[in-house]
C-alpha cells in the first residue's frame, strides 16, 4: 500500500484524488496539506507541512508554487518521494527542485495526462516534417478560475516544438494593436478562460493553403489524478532523481508492439565498393522489390560491409543481380522479430533486454538494426513464434 499525501486537498483535483481512491487497494491517503483546511475530509487536512506529525511515501502536489519550500522542507526532512503537478513555478524555484532531486526522487510534470504527452511528441514531429514553411500557434483554453495563463502544458508544447527547430522560435504570447502582422520566427501562444473547461491544446501548424491543427482535450479532471497516482507508483522504487512523464512513457511504453514476420531471406556483401551497392539497389528498385534491415559500415580497405533483407519470394526475383561470388553469403528460410514502442526513445537497454532474451531461447541472430523507436531482428524461423511470445509476454502486449 502506497501512504500518499495530498497537497492542495481542498482543491479540485485534490478531492477528485480522494474520490479515485475511494475502495483502493493500491494507494492510501494517509493525510492532506490545504492552506484553506478542509473539514469534510476523511483524513487529516494541515494548513501546513510544518505542522505535520505522519509520515507518508508519496506527496502528490496539486497546490501552488506557493507552497513549494513547504513541500521540499518536509520531503527532503523525511526523504519522502515528491511528485509536483503545479504550474507557474520560477526558474529559481527550479533551480531549487533540481537540487531537491540530488537527495531525493522527484517527478515534474506541467500535465499529468498521457495523451497531451503524447501531443508533444506528435508536435515536435510534424514541427520536424513541416519545417519553417509552416507558422505554428498554440491556444489553449481552461475554466475561469485557473490562474496561470498561458498554461504550464502550453509552454511545455512549445519548448518541445522549438526544440526541434533548434531554439530559433521566439514566443508571441497574444496579440493586439494596430501593427500585427506575424514575425517569421514567432510561435504563438494564446490563453482563453471560461467556464468550466478541464483543459483543452490546440497546436496549429499553418503553411500556404492549408492548416493542420493536433488537438487534445481533458473531459475531466480524473485524468490528472490517476497520471499523478501512476507517476506516485512509478517513484516508489527511486532513491533520487529528477523525472517526468517521457520517463513513464519509457518506463511502461517502452516497446508497445511486437511483430513478427515468416519467409524473411538476408544477405551480406562483406566487401563491395559503395558506388557498386548504390547500382545493386538500383537494379532492385526496377524489380519493384523493397529492401529491409539494411546496414552498412565501412571495411579498412574502403570498401562497404552491406546486409539486407527481403522477403523470400522477393529475394529470388533480385538473386540474378547478386554477384555470384558472393552467393554463399545468403541466408534462407529466416524469420525477422521487431520491437517497437515510443518510449525506447526515452528509456535506455531495450536493445539489451531484446538480445537477451533471444539469447536465452537460444535464437540464431543473423542481423539487427534499431532506430530510436524499433529494435528488429533477423533469426531463425523456427525461434521465431518462441522469441515471439517471449517478448509480449515481458511487455505486456496481447
Amino acid at each position: 500500500m502506497i501512504k500518499i499525501a495530498v497537497s492542495g486537498a481542498a482543491g479540485r483535483i485534490g478531492r477528485t484524488i480522494y474520490k479515485t481512491l475511494i475502495g483502493s487497494s493500491e494507494y492510501e491517503i494517509v493525510f492532506g496539506v490545504d492552506a484553506f483546511g478542509a473539514s469534510d475530509l476523511p483524513y487529516p487536512v494541515y494548513k501546513s507541512f510544518a505542522d505535520v506529525t505522519l509520515d507518508a511515501d508519496v506527496i502528490v502536489d496539486f497546490s501552488s508554487p506557493s507552497a513549494l519550500n513547504d513541500i521540499l522542507a518536509y520531503a527532503l526532512g523525511r526523504k519522502c518521494r515528491v511528485v509536483l503537478a503545479t504550474t507557474g513555478y520560477t526558474e529559481e524555484q527550479m533551480n531549487r527542485i533540481r537540487m531537491a532531486a540530488q537527495q531525493i526522487a522527484v517527478f515534474k510534470a506541467s500535465n499529468m495526462s498521457l495523451g497531451v504527452n503524447l501531443l508533444a511528441s506528435l508536435s515536435k514531429e510534424a514541427a520536424k516534417f513541416l519545417g519553417e514553411a509552416y507558422d505554428v500557434e498554440i491556444v489553449e483554453t481552461h475554466h475561469n478560475h485557473k490562474i496561470d495563463a498561458p498554461s504550464g502544458t502550453a509552454l511545455t508544447l512549445a519548448e518541445a516544438i522549438n526544440s526541434v527547430r533548434d531554439n530559433s522560435l521566439v514566443p508571441k504570447y497574444g496579440r493586439h494593436g494596430t501593427d500585427c502582422r506575424r514575425e517569421k520566427n514567432e510561435i504563438g501562444i494564446h490563453a482563453i478562460r471560461g467556464g468550466t473547461v478541464v483543459g483543452k491544446h490546440d497546436v496549429m501548424f499553418l503553411g500556404a493553403g492549408e492548416v493542420i491543427k493536433l488537438s487534445h482535450e481533458a473531459e475531466s479532471k480524473e485524468v490528472f489524478a490517476r497520471g499523478a497516482l501512476r507517476a506516485a507508483s512509478f517513484l516508489m522504487d527511486k532513491a533520487t532523481g529528477f523525472y517526468d512523464m517521457t520517463s513513464i512513457i519509457g518506463n511502461f511504453y517502452a516497446v508497445t508492439t511486437v511483430s513478427a514476420e515468416k519467409d524473411v531471406a538476408l544477405l551480406t556483401l562483406p566487401s563491395i565498393p559503395f558506388a557498386d551497392f548504390l547500382a545493386l539497389l538500383a537494379e532492385i528498385k526496377k524489380q519493384d522489390v523493397n529492401l529491409d534491415m539494411i546496414s552498412q559500415n565501412y571495411n579498412a580497405d574502403g570498401t562497404a560491409a552491406v546486409s539486407f533483407t527481403a522477403g523470400q519470394k522477393d529475394f529470388v526475383r533480385i538473386k540474378e543481380f547478386i554477384p555470384a561470388h558472393l552467393a554463399q553469403n545468403i541466408v534462407l528460410g529466416a524469420g525477422k522479430i521487431t520491437a517497437e514502442g515510443a518510449g525506447m526513445e526515452h528509456k535506455s537497454g531495450v536493445a539489451l533486454e531484446v538480445l537477451s532474451m533471444l539469447r536465452d531461447l537460444g535464437a540464431k541472430i543473423y542481423a539487427i538494426t534499431t532506430s530510436e523507436t524499433k529494435i528488429s531482428c533477423c533469426i531463425d524461423e523456427k525461434s521465431l513464434p518462441a522469441a515471439e511470445a517471449a517478448l509480449k509476454k515481458y511487455y505486456g502486449i496481447n
